[in-house]
């Protein structure tokens, strides 16, 4: 009998517990869309595309890790980061101000998406 009154007690903990995380779900997911996080870059002005490269892959490390997301989500592993990745990444690249950068941007993504954050480049490239 001393058993059947614990289950019954521990039976009703959980539903309780169960109700709440479902009636609390919703209202986090509407949190995080508003909330913004920040990550700070420590740089150097990059002086080769070796350096702005490696630049570039902290700044997209940084802003996985301000979205939220990791190296196991299936956007990093798939190389197309949501629009909370791109936009930091987007933005950070931007106030660089940084032509190499900038042009290691444009490699990656592409001129129109670079235009989205007016990020421009005064590097020019020979081609062969």
């Amino acid at each position: 009998m001393l058993k059947q009154k614990a289950l019954k007690s521990t039976a009703r903990l959980l539903l309780a517990l169960t109700a709440t995380v479902i009636a609390s779900a919703p209202i986090c997911s509407h949190a995080d869309e508003s909330e913004t996080a920040s990550v700070t870059v420590r740089y150097s002005k990059p002086l080769t595309a070796e350096a702005a490269r490696h630049l570039y892959a902290k700044i997209e490390r940084a802003a996985n890790y301000a979205c939220g997301t990791s190296n196991t989500d299936y956007q990093v592993i798939a190389n197309t980061p949501g629009p909370c990745v791109r936009v930091a990444i987007g933005r950070a690249i931007h106030d660089a101000k940084n032509p190499i950068l900038a042009q290691i941007y444009i490699e990656k993504n592409g001129s129109d998406e670079a235009k989205k954050f007016d990020i421009t480049s005064d590097v020019l490239t020979a081609e062969r």
